[in-house]
């Protein structure tokens, strides 16, 4: 017997007919019809080419085949059944589970520190993998299972997947301390007088601050000397140099906070806030695993002050 050609439903119905001893009651626990538990008593009986159940006035009397095969079906259903609780009551104390997370450096630099001190905490066993990838190709691996989690300011991925607010984010002005700009809110004239450092990562990041310079009609007036893609690097050439460089200020704080060397002032144009998501797949909606990772995320990293974005789901 091929076991890619039976309807694995049909040991069901065959465990209940040998517990209840009757199709009637079968079809009861195993909410079908009494004519489906017929239908699929007849199927078996076809697959194994024997009687299975023999009706006498005392019910279905199971034959000898039936009770050789008993012990196997329920021993087998158990095993499908402890699967699938496995999967659903996720025990963080004791998962060894490798969870792939999609983000880019600037997640890495501001949110994985908290998220890897909180699920440490919670799961001292658990794994996890960092992955660098495009929104587009992200989408495809989370939708094949390659990636369980997507987190940054990528746009909400449409149908069959999930999108969660964590935080908004804005701008403001990282440049070395002894820099000749000293105002706390820089001005027009000594924002564009100034050489600049532009950080230019993929994403609602660099699409907010772009839109905003483009809409003022003052893209063009900023002198930027060096564009980087990566944050990698970034505090170093601003410790060595007088450059200015707008970020995120999430992402700021945590260059300030490796060198004592820098500041932070506030732009003279107001950004617009963009959205930082954590995103998933429909076909981990219900996983155990992923719910704990989501909502350690959520409660790691969730902005109270912040309204969820429309449309957004939790």
């Amino acid at each position: 017997m091929n076991i890619n050609t039976v309807d694995l439903n049909l040991f069901l119905v065959f465990q209940a007919i040998y517990v209840t001893g009757s199709v009637t009651v079968a079809g009861e626990k195993v909410c079908m019809t009494q004519s489906a538990v017929s239908n699929a008593l007849k199927r078996l009986r076809e697959r194994f080419d024997d009687p299975l159940f023999v009706r006498t006035p005392k019910g279905m009397v199971p034959t000898p085949m039936a009770k050789q095969l008993i012990g196997l079906v329920e021993e087998g259903l158990a095993k499908f059944n402890q699967a699938l609780d496995q999967v659903r009551r996720f025990d963080p104390a004791t998962s060894d589970r490798l969870f792939r997370i999609a983000m880019n450096d600037v997640g890495q630099l501001v949110v994985l520190p908290r998220l890897m001190s909180a699920a440490r905490a919670q799961a001292p066993h658990v794994q996890f993998e960092i992955i660098g990838t495009s929104p587009e190709e992200t989408r495809h691996r989370m939708a094949d299972g390659g990636v369980d989690l997507a987190i940054g300011s990528w746009a909400p991925m449409g149908a069959g997947f999930h999108a969660q607010h964590l935080f908004d984010e804005t701008f403001f002005a990282l440049m070395h301390a002894d820099h000749h700009i000293r105002a706390e809110r820089m001005s027009l004239d000594e924002y564009f007088g100034a050489e600049h450092l532009a950080y230019r990562p993929s994403g609602a990041s660099d699409a907010a601050l772009q839109s905003t310079l483009m809409a003022a009609d003052l893209l063009a007036r900023r002198k930027v000397v060096l564009t980087a893609a990566h944050s990698l690097g970034l505090s170093a050439l601003l410790s060595e140099s007088r450059l200015v460089l707008t970020v995120p200020c999430r992402l700021g704080q945590a260059m300030m906070a490796s060198r004592d060397n820098l500041r932070s002032a506030q732009l003279p144009f107001e950004v617009p806030p963009f959205s930082v998501r954590q995103q998933w797949h429909d076909r981990a909606h219900a996983d155990g695993g992923n719910i704990w990772l989501r909502e350690l995320t959520l409660a790691t990293l969730h902005d109270t002050q912040a309204a969820a974005s429309p449309g957004e789901t939790g």
